[in-house]
């Protein structure tokens, strides 16, 4: 008896694995698609940079995050340093080119940030902008992003 019920088990298993299988394809699943690869969505990139908030940088109407730098300032001081950077870099012509294609942030990161592209950004003279956005006090460098490319904020540093 109990030889029978484990085999109506095993039998009801594989109809529902089957029946499965039909839905997946019927639904149109491709199950050959291959993955896009990475090569063809890192594509540098250039356009004017728009800065909605220091945390909401944009370039060419992409979300960016700028790799090797963060915005560390306590919140209270967001909208001082958006105001800052915004009066400064608004609008400045940038070519981006995402982690991955030769940034100081290559292997350490991964491209994407939630719905952000991770880029180093440089200017028309070459000029990296993380770098710019460091110095002005803007933005801290981050060592375990991009080892010592840009200054950190932290103490001793």
């Amino acid at each position: 008896m109990l030889i029978k019920k484990i085999g109506l088990l095993a039998l009801i298993a594989c109809a529902f694995s089957v029946w499965f299988l039909v839905i997946i394809v019927k639904r149109g699943t491709d199950l050959d698609a291959r993955p896009v690869s990475q090569s063809a969505v890192l594509e540098p990139f250039a356009g004017q940079l728009s800065i909605r908030s220091i945390d909401d940088l944009r370039v060419a109407g992409r979300k960016i995050v700028l790799c090797g730098v963060a915005a560390t300032k306590p919140q209270s001081m967001r909208a001082m340093v958006t105001e800052a950077a915004r009066r400064d870099y608004q609008g400045l012509a940038l070519t981006c080119k995402p982690v991955g294609t030769g940034t100081p942030c290559d292997g350490n990161v991964a491209p994407k940030f939630g719905d952000a592209l991770v880029v180093q950004c440089l200017t028309s003279d070459g000029t990296d902008l993380a770098a710019k956005l460091v110095e002005a006090g803007i933005l801290c460098g981050q060592p375990a992003q991009a080892g010592s490319t840009y200054k950190s904020c932290a103490p001793g540093s």
